[in-house]
């Protein structure tokens, strides 16, 4: 892993890094059943470093076998998602901004736990219906990455039928929108 803490370090990453025994114990769960321990905890603090991140790790994928990257925010999934053994991208520490909210839209970032966002989109007259049992915990981002439902799924959907459009960043290490065409 050092050919790939020099890389992320030559890219310019200004986010933190974790290796400690603590963090990576603490991020080898979620919710689920699985337990895999991380090498490593990044928390990335802006959208460049998450470029920087997935450039590192392109670049660093045939030197280092088994080299990924588990996206993670709140850890509420049972599926397991949210554990990995290699890089854990925690998003709660600085993607946790609402960047927008009106009666009929808002924009997160995937660290926004839906508590939060909850209590906003209600003082604008609007409401999430997608919402899943553990609600309290949950955050948006890991709502939207596993289509989230819960209680109201069946009247108003899923959390798919709420998102417009998803800013990513790609294995190419560049920013993408995606939309509907």
């Amino acid at each position: 892993m050092d050919l790939f803490y020099e890389t992320l370090k030559q890219k310019g990453f200004e986010g933190e890094i974790d290796t400690t025994e603590e963090s990576r114990q603490f991020y080898s769960h979620d919710a689920s059943l699985f337990e895999l321990m991380p090498q490593v905890v990044v928390f990335p603090k802006a959208n460049a470093d998450l470029e920087r991140l997935v450039s590192a790790v392109n670049e660093c994928r045939d030197k280092i076998p088994g080299l990924s990257m588990t996206a993670r925010s709140a850890g509420t999934d049972m599926s397991g998602a949210a554990v990995g053994e290699s890089i854990i991208i925690d998003f709660t520490r600085h993607f946790n901004q609402i960047e927008e909210m009106t009666s009929t839209s808002s924009r997160t970032q995937p660290g926004v736990l839906y508590r939060i966002f909850e209590k906003a989109s209600l003082e604008k007259g609007a409401l999430l219906p997608s919402f899943p049992a553990s609600r309290e915990l949950a955050s948006v981002g890991g709502m939207v990455a596993n289509n989230s439902g819960g209680e109201k799924s069946l009247e108003f959907g899923k959390t798919e039928n709420y998102v417009k459009k998803l800013k990513v960043v790609l294995s190419d290490g560049q920013t993408y929108v995606l939309q509907p065409l």
